[in-house]
């Protein structure tokens, strides 16, 4: 890791602070979009790991930081309403503080990103993985709940919320098998199997850039979790139902994650980013 990396990575989480947690994973997933393209069309690509999972735009670096910042904007600086907010873009809160605390927390997400990648052992999607890390940490540091938050007395934690599972665990179980025949009918066009391996990061791409909606005020699902997974699975496997059999299992562990680690608590931590860190080791076992 050198000076340019380090400076990347305290610009990149000042970036994710200013602008927004979604706003700069919506960025995210437009470079991971024409990166993704540019691979599948036979061109060589330079953006997929130097920009979209870079030091700077990789979700380990703004989108991380910038969640933690708004942490700091709610318990600490008393200028945020809500400490869940990853909406919501920081620099308007007119506090520096702020933005530097997502400068120090882009530092931290990409030092983890350096030190898990020299690893052969422990093999996941590194920057989900490096998202709980700064995630958790946060909580630790800028939260007075649990890491699974605190429940006061006569509350309860409802789990396994019935009508919730059912409608993301169809969601996902639809899309991932859209996902995968688009996959398919590529590879029946005549996409190399070596160009082939980028389509999780073209579905992941479309996925990070829906949220644009949910931004904007649309109650549209969360995907990334779901697609980027499937794919994998799906060029792993050539197997269509495969695919779609992990988005449906991705999907419950979603509602499942947000109710753990996301209720009862004063700081954000990224239920996506622990189901495809968890979901992308098994695969990688598996398969």
């Amino acid at each position: 890791m050198d000076i340019l990396t380090i400076i990347a990575g305290f610009a990149g989480g000042a970036f994710g602070a200013a602008f927004g947690s979604i706003p700069a994973f919506i960025l995210t997933g437009v470079f991971a979009l024409i990166g993704s393209i540019l691979t599948l069309s036979g061109v060589t690509d330079y953006i997929v790991g130097n920009v979209a999972f870079g030091p700077f735009f990789g979700p380990h670096v703004s989108f991380a930081a910038g969640a933690a910042a708004a942490a700091y904007a709610a318990n600490k600086a008393k200028k945020l309403d809500n400490a869940q907010n990853v909406l919501a873009s920081l620099f308007g809160i007119n506090d520096i503080a702020t933005i530097l605390v997502g400068g120090i927390y882009g530092f931290v997400g990409i030092v983890a990103f350096t030190l898990i990648t020299k690893q052969s052992v422990f093999v996941t999607d590194y920057p989900a993985f490096c998202v709980c890390i700064v995630l958790f940490l946060n909580r630790i540091i800028l939260g007075k709940t649990s890491i699974i938050g605190t429940l006061n007395d006569g509350e309860k934690r409802e789990i396994f919320p019935k009508v919730e599972i059912i409608q993301n665990s169809v969601n996902g179980f639809l899309l991932s098998l859209g996902i995968a025949i688009i996959g398919q009918k590529l590879i029946e066009a005549g996409v190399s199997k070596d160009a082939m391996a980028i389509y999780p990061v073209f579905a992941f791409g479309i996925s990070a850039l829906s949220l644009i909606f949910l931004q904007i005020g649309y109650s549209i699902p969360i995907t990334h979790h779901v697609t980027y997974p499937a794919a994998t699975v799906f060029i792993l496997t050539q197997n269509i139902f495969l695919a779609a059999i992990t988005g449906f299992i991705n999907a419950i562990l979603w509602v499942i994650a947000g109710r753990i680690f996301n209720s009862h608590c004063d700081t954000y931590i990224d239920p996506p980013a622990i189901v495809i860190a968890v979901s992308m080791f098994i695969i990688n076992l598996i398969f």
